[in-house]
């Protein structure tokens, strides 16, 4: 159990720097793409973003696979009840962003955008606040968000399956299910692979996809306010209410350390979401003014659960009479 802790701090120190780089390499291909030399920028990665989108990142979900399999399929013994309170979180910060996307979208095909967490941008931001956040939080929120890219790839399985050419099956759902089913410890690949994914890979797949000239008058169109609703919004309530419920009927267990008001700010920066989320809109099908539309959603959105999270979560490090109970 000790190496597994160490090996998870070790990860969580390489992802919440590697979310700096993501938000900086996502800045930069805004500035871009909104700057005199913008069409430059659009034609240079328009004949790479094949290479990037399906090569490159088939490197990042055979990782995501290795994750999944570490957490879930390792032989560490870990209870239940312990592990099941994120797991059953993140169903609820998926089912309940999706079911807000669909009623203020009139059910778009694009739905499952709504649901995805961004790994690295979430942890990120839990470093900003530095050691005054609980190790309980840490490890609640990088739980949940791996669930989360479990279930996000099972959505693209069942959902979105006649989206993806047999390039993006292998750099999506084969590359996990490779990664699951070899027979290694996962470890020692994730320690590998894991500086180059998250100082390279995503912060590549950023600069190449995010970029869009953006139009603030869009800000009223309905994929856009429904996006940054169903995940500002609807993370933190499904979140928060599916981990209420599992401890309530005695499925989970939540930790001393461990407040609801944490949860809830824990549910906030699982708002923050581009990465997975850009994948499913390109599955989707969108048309070129649409996948505008859920990129400046997407970033927006980001923004804002990045801002109510801390906020959430500063304020409970703050507070030395915050209750910690033993539910």
């Amino acid at each position: 159990m000790a190496q597994l802790n160490r090996a998870f701090f070790r990860f969580f120190r390489t992802e919440s720097a590697g979310g700096i780089f993501l938000l900086a390499f996502a800045f930069l291909a805004l500035i871009l793409a909104n700057s005199p030399i913008r069409q430059g920028y659009f034609d240079f990665f328009d004949p790479l973003h094949t290479f990037i989108n399906e090569g490159l990142m088939s490197i990042f979900f055979f990782l995501v696979g290795l994750e999944i399999k570490r957490e879930f399929v390792s032989k560490e013994e870990r209870s239940y009840r312990s592990i099941s309170l994120p797991i059953i979180a993140a169903l609820g910060g998926m089912a309940i962003p999706a079911l807000i996307f669909i009623v203020l979208n009139n059910g778009s095909k694009a739905w499952a955008v709504a649901m995805p967490t961004d790994i690295a941008l979430a942890l990120g931001a839990l470093a900003l606040l530095g050691s005054r956040i609980e190790p309980s939080i840490k490890i609640f929120l990088l739980t949940l968000a791996i669930a989360d890219d479990l279930f996000s790839i099972i959505v693209m399985a069942l959902f979105y399956s006649s989206g993806i050419n047999p390039l993006k099956l292998l750099a999506t759902i084969g590359a996990v299910v490779l990664a699951i089913a070899i027979p290694v410890k996962p470890d020692r690949l994730i320690d590998i692979l894991h500086p180059y994914s998250a100082f390279f890979i995503i912060p590549v797949f950023a600069l190449a996809n995010i970029g869009l000239t953006i139009d603030f008058s869009n800000i009223s169109n309905a994929i856009t306010y429904s996006l940054i609703v169903a995940r500002v919004v609807g993370k933190i309530i499904g979140i928060t209410l599916f981990s209420f419920l599992a401890i309530s009927f005695g499925l989970s267990h939540k930790p001393a350390s461990l407040t609801y008001v944490e949860i809830a700010g824990a549910g906030a920066l699982a708002g923050m979401g581009l990465t997975v989320s850009l994948f499913i809109a390109d599955l989707a099908g969108l048309a070129p003014n649409q996948m505008s539309d859920v990129k400046l959603g997407l970033i927006l959105a980001a923004i804002v659960s990045g801002l109510v999270g801390l906020f959430i979560l500063r304020r409970c490090a703050a507070n030395p009479f915050a209750v910690h109970d033993e539910n």
